[in-house]
């Protein structure tokens, strides 16, 4: 075996007289020797000749692989593994062989249900090939891609605004369809943006107060804001804003209400309130002003006892004051009950 050959000549290289020494114990020595470290390593290790013929197997390409050594050793690689030749192993290993590089790739091998890695070293007269199997670290990346795909599904396919940032410098990681279609940005205009920049001026020192709150908290939030599409109009909204690690960055995930609809209709709705409070308060006041007038008149007429004519005059106008004046009453309170 070339590995052994190699390290028995650079071991009688350095005996001044390689004469004295019984050769065939010695290269039997370190045979032995550099067997014992093939067979302890955790990764399958075979070699082949030029002509793919098995030279070596160590137990744990037997294990991985379920073939023993004295089943395999002295036949062609390709006669054992036929579905082999139609994958990466048979090309690799052939380059390799041809232009006596060494080359390290990953495949698939389905005989077995086995995803390994490989690195090929040429050796003078064939192969030394290495091999672990990868499997569980393939079958791990192949979930978490899935949850990655279905991440990006739901993100992109949710009706509502959705972004993350980035907590320490504010800046846009990533935008979903109905943010952009939202907001005007286009995708590499968000990710080129913080999120102070959505923000009308004015707002900025009161969202810095929160954003601080949320960094201190790490605990999910919401919140009433304001913001500005690309196009200058602005919208009020409610962000819901969930922690996350997004590609190993700690970030929020926000969610984005629009709520101007009804925001500017509860606004509105506050405007007439308050304007009607005046119109109550005017009526109120400028119908009772004249009313006190004839009260006024009436008790300077009540003084003039000299015309018993007045005495019931007089009482008439009490009475239709009276009556006008609880009127006013009922109809500022009436008022008042409805605007609550």
């Amino acid at each position: 075996m070339n590995i052994f050959l190699k390290t028995y000549q650079a071991q009688t290289n350095t005996y001044t007289n390689p004469k004295m020494k019984d050769r065939k114990t010695l290269y039997a020595t370190y045979r032995k020797r550099v067997e014992t470290i093939l067979e302890s390593f955790t990764d399958g290790f075979f070699e082949v000749h030029n002509s793919w013929t098995v030279t070596y197997w160590n137990r744990t390409a037997e294990e991985l692989l379920k073939i023993p050594k004295d089943t395999i050793i002295g036949k062609n690689l390709w006669d054992v593994f036929p579905e082999a030749v139609r994958l990466k192993f048979y090309t690799e290993y052939r380059r390799a062989m041809s232009t006596q590089t060494s080359t390290r790739f990953e495949e698939y091998f389905y005989p077995k249900d086995m995803w390994f890695e490989v690195s090929v070293f040429p050796n003078g007269q064939g192969l030394s090939i290495y091999f672990k199997d990868i499997t569980e670290r393939k079958k791990t990346a192949e979930e978490l891609e899935s949850e990655r795909k279905k991440y990006r599904d739901l993100f992109n396919q949710n009706p509502l605004p959705q972004w993350v940032y980035d907590i320490e410098s504010l800046a846009f990681l990533d935008v979903n369809q109905s943010a952009i279609k939202s907001y005007g940005y286009s995708r590499e205009e968000f990710l080129a943006m913080s999120i102070l920049q959505i923000r009308p001026k004015e707002d900025i020192a009161e969202i810095s107060v929160i954003l601080n709150e949320v960094k201190k908290s790490g605990e999910p939030m919401t919140s009433s804001v304001r913001h500005l599409k690309k196009n200058g109009n602005l919208i009020y909204a409610e962000v819901k804003g969930t922690p996350i690690m997004f590609n190993g960055t700690p970030a929020r995930m926000i969610v984005a209400v629009d709520k101007t609809t009804e925001i500017k209709a509860e606004l509105a709705k506050q405007k007439s309130i308050e304007k009607l409070h005046e119109i109550t308060w005017i009526q109120a006041h400028e119908v009772r002003r004249p009313l006190s007038n004839i009260l006024g008149l009436v008790s300077l007429l009540e003084a003039d006892h000299c015309n018993p004519e007045n005495t019931v005059l007089i009482q008439k106008l009490m009475d239709q004051a009276k009556e006008l004046d609880q009127v006013i009453i009922k109809t500022a309170k009436s008022t008042n009950q409805h605007l609550l």
